[in-house]
């Protein structure tokens, strides 16, 4: 090397000085502009977008909008002096604090986009999820249904209907901003496969049932009972009523006839003229009423074996079973009595 150096001319000597220079300077430059741009006591979580095919002038623009970086030009000479520029991913980024050039710019080439923790309860309705997702910032809701409701989309992901409610299995998902309605809507029912037991389908054809009317048994079952250990029973009501010709008479088919998942329920409204109002039609409804859980599932396929005709609701949520009708009056006329004589809390202290 000290050869080689001897043996160039003071102008070539010179030229290789200056480069050195020129490269020293500019490390001594990113160094100390990132050391600059760390200087912040920034503490609050910042949001920033980054859309597809930015370039790195507006992708500098939107970071320094967010509060994320100080000097939109000085990022962007700073990715393309550290041959970053062509790197960085779209997405939605999340910083805790305003860190340094080089922290911002490598979050950025590896992608960590924020994830959005989406906890969907067993029971919901496609509608509630839909809105679940649009509150979220993810998609709007009348795409989400115009998912759910694709034929095409249903026989895409096997499922033994039209449309997607029931399907949509309640699970706690991680999505990223940018991904559509089509692809979080096919990820609920790939996770429906995945938990779905093999079992379920030989032990509905057992009881009489194809998996859909399986599903949607186990839907309503889902809508009726808040205590986890009655499911079995409750589905035993109901398979007996099914096997004798009774209507099922589930309030909670009337409710989705009308687009309602809670309140009480009239005269006329269980008179509605639907297919799902179990109180005028014998049999199933066409399709599940919402989008069961595990436990409710797993109800339908191996229910209690009782001779329960009848159940009715208490208080706390549990149920009094019954074999015949004389029993049941009985029942609901005791439940009646018990609210209407509830003791009200005082409005002041006993002495």
């Amino acid at each position: 090397m000290r050869n080689f150096i001897r043996d160039l001319t003071p102008a070539g000597r010179l030229g290789l000085l200056g480069a050195a220079v020129f490269l020293l300077a500019s490390a001594v430059a990113l160094v100390g502009i990132n050391y600059y741009w760390h200087g912040t006591s920034a503490r609050t979580e910042r949001v920033v977008e980054i859309p597809s095919r930015a370039g790195t002038a507006q992708i500098a623009r939107r970071l320094h909008t967010a509060g994320i970086v100080r000097n939109a030009r000085i990022f962007q000479y700073f990715v393309i002096l550290t041959g970053r520029a062509r790197k960085l991913q779209a997405g939605e980024y999340a910083f805790s604090s305003r860190p340094g050039m080089l922290a911002v710019a490598q979050k950025l080439v590896a992608g960590k986009v924020l994830k959005h923790v989406v906890t969907i309860p067993e029971g919901f309705t496609a509608r509630q999820i839909a809105k679940k997702i649009e509150q979220e910032g993810l998609v709007p809701a009348e795409d989400f249904m115009a998912m759910v409701n694709d034929p095409a989309l249903a026989k895409l992901g096997k499922v033994p209907a039209d449309n997607l409610e029931g399907f949509l299995f309640p699970d706690t998902y991680q999505f990223v901003k940018g991904l559509s309605a089509r692809r979080i809507v096919r990820r609920m029912v790939d996770r429906f496969w995945e938990k779905q037991q093999p079992g379920w389908l030989e032990a509905g054809k057992k009881q009489g049932l194809n998996f859909l009317q399986l599903v949607t048994l186990a839907s309503i079952i889902e809508r009726e009972v808040l205590v986890p250990e009655e499911r079995a029973r409750v589905a035993s009501v109901f398979y007996n009523r099914l096997r004798s010709n009774k209507r099922l008479e589930s309030c909670a088919t009337v409710l989705y006839s009308q687009g309602r998942n809670s309140g009480s329920l009239t005269w006329d409204d269980l008179h509605t003229r639907s297919p799902y109002n179990t109180y005028r039609h014998r049999g199933l409804p066409p399709g599940p009423i919402c989008n069961p859980g595990l436990s409710a599932l797993r109800a339908a396929a191996y229910p209690a074996q009782t001779d329960y005709l009848f159940f009715v609701v208490c208080p706390d949520g549990r149920h009094i079973f019954s074999k015949d009708f004389e029993a049941h009056k009985r029942a609901k006329w005791a439940q009646q009595q018990a609210r209407r004589f509830k003791p009200r809390p005082s409005a002041s202290p006993t002495p």
